[in-house]
C-alpha cells in the first residue's frame, strides 16, 4: 500500500488585476497593518512614471526604494538588500519587475527573518546545500510582475554564487508572496523581447509540468489551459504592448502555468536554463534555446502528453493537423522571432562544460521526476544540439 499523496496549495492570499490594479497597493497594505514597505524594482521600472506615481502614493509607508536589482541576483547584492531592509525597519518587501525583482523581494524576506548577514549564508539556504528548516518567519512580500516568468506564484527564489557561477535555488512555500497584483498597463513597459522570451519561459513551465512523471490532473489542466492561451495571445501582445486584454490573459496563463510548481516540479530545459542564465543567457532565452530539444529526447517517453500539446498548439495556430509538439514549438517561435542558439550570446564550447556539471548538480532537485534518465552525456549532446 502507498502512501497518501500530499498536495501543497498556493499560499497566495490575493491576486488584484486589472487597469489599475499598482494603484490599490496603498489600501492593501492598510488591510494588512504594514506600514514600511521596502520596494524593489531595477532601473527601468524603478525611472518610471507609474513607479513614481506609487511612491508618492505609499507617502510615509514608503521606507525605501532600492531600484539597481541585478540579472540572476548575484548573492553578493542580496545581503546588502538585507542590511538596507534593516536598516529601515521594513516589514513588508514589495517586488516589482521582472523574475529577478520578485526573487529579490523573497530573498530578501528570507534574509531578515532568518539573520542573514553574509553573502555565503544565502548558500546554507539552496536546494543543493540542504534547504534546511527556517529558524524564523519570512517578512511577508507583494509581487508586481512586469514580465512572464511567474515568479510571483511560488516559493522558489533563485540567485547566483559569484564564487562558482552557478545557479543556486531557495525553496520554502513560506517565501510565496501574500498579494501579488497584475497590472497589464505596467505591463507595456516591458520591453517586448523581454515580455516575450519570458512568456516562452511559461510555455515552458507548463511542457514540464505536464510531462513531469508525477503529473497531477489539477496542475496538468491548468498547464494546458495555458499553453492554448500562450501560444494564442503571445504573438498579439509581442507586437502590441497596448492591448491589455490579451496581456492580462497572459498573466493569467503564465499564472496557471506554474502556480503548483511546488508539488509538481519543472525538469530538464529548466534545469539546463538556470545554468546557461548563470552564464549569461538572459532568463526567458534560455527556454527559447532549450525546450524543442528536451522535448524531442522525451518524445519516445511522453508521446501521448506531446500529441495533446501538438493538438492544442495546432488549433491556437488556427490548423486542424498537428505537426509533432517541438515542430509545432519551432512554428510558434518562428513566429515570436526569438532567439534560438546558445552561441548567440558570446558563450565558448568549454565554458559548456561547467553548464553540464552544473545541470546535473540539479538531478535531484530539478530533474527528479523527469520522463527517463538524464545523464551527462545527454545534457552534453542537447548543448551541442542548441548550440
Amino acid at each position: 500500500m502507498t502512501d497518501p499523496r500530499i498536495f501543497e496549495m498556493p499560499r497566495i492570499e490575493r491576486v488584484l488585476e486589472g487597469p489599475g490594479a499598482l494603484q490599490q497597493i496603498p489600501a492593501e497594505l492598510e488591510r494588512r497593518g504594514l506600514g514600511r514597505a521596502l520596494l524593489v524594482t531595477g532601473r527601468t521600472i524603478g525611472a518610471s512614471a507609474p513607479f513614481k506615481e506609487l511612491v508618492n502614493s505609499l507617502g510615509e509607508r514608503a521606507a525605501a526604494v532600492h531600484n539597481e536589482v541585478k540579472a540572476h541576483n548575484p548573492v553578493g547584492s542580496l545581503a546588502e538588500l538585507v542590511r538596507l531592509a534593516q536598516d529601515v525597519n521594513a516589514d513588508v518587501i514589495i517586488g516589482i519587475g521582472g523574475g529577478s525583482a520578485i526573487d529579490a523581494a523573497k530573498l530578501t524576506a528570507l534574509g531578515v527573518g532568518e539573520g542573514i548577514h553574509e553573502p555565503a549564508d544565502f548558500l546554507r539556504y539552496s536546494i543543493s546545500h540542504g534547504l534546511p528548516a527556517l529558524s524564523g518567519a519570512p517578512l511577508p512580500t507583494i509581487a508586481v510582475p512586469t514580465t512572464l516568468s511567474a515568479a510571483e506564484w511560488n516559493g522558489v527564489a533563485a540567485f547566483v554564487d559569484e564564487a562558482t557561477d552557478t545557479k543556486e535555488l531557495a525553496r520554502y512555500l513560506e517565501l510565496t508572496p501574500k498579494t501579488v497584483v497584475l497590472d497589464p498597463g505596467l505591463c507595456a513597459l516591458t520591453p517586448r523581447e523581454l515580455w516575450t522570451t519570458t512568456g516562452v519561459r511559461a510555455i515552458d513551465h507548463a511542457v514540464e509540468i505536464s510531462y513531469a512523471t508525477n503529473a497531477h490532473p489539477y496542475t496538468t489542466a491548468l498547464c494546458m489551459a495555458a499553453l492554448g492561451i500562450l501560444a494564442r495571445e503571445l504573438p498579439r501582445t509581442s507586437k502590441d504592448a497596448s492591448d491589455g486584454a490579451a496581456t492580462l490573459r497572459c498573466q493569467q496563463a503564465a499564472w496557471m502555468s506554474l502556480v503548483g510548481v511546488h508539488n509538481v516540479p519543472v525538469g530538464l530545459s529548466h534545469a539546463i536554463g538556470h545554468q546557461l542564465g548563470a552564464a549569461g543567457v538572459p532568463h526567458g532565452v534560455t527556454s527559447c534555446i532549450t525546450l524543442p530539444h528536451v522535448m524531442r529526447f522525451f518524445e519516445e517517453a511522453t508521446k501521448q502528453q506531446q500529441q495533446l500539446m501538438a493538438g492544442v498548439l495546432a488549433e491556437a495556430r488556427g490548423s486542424t493537423q498537428p505537426l509533432a509538439a517541438p515542430d509545432e514549438m519551432e512554428v510558434l517561435f518562428e513566429e515570436l522571432q526569438v532567439p534560438r542558439r546558445i552561441s548567440e550570446f558570446g558563450i565558448s564550447v568549454e565554458m559548456l562544460e561547467n553548464v553540464v556539471r552544473a545541470t546535473m548538480g540539479e538531478a535531484e532537485a530539478v530533474i527528479r521526476q523527469a520522463p527517463r534518465e538524464v545523464t551527462a552525456e545527454d545534457v552534453r549532446g542537447l548543448l551541442e544540439k542548441a548550440y
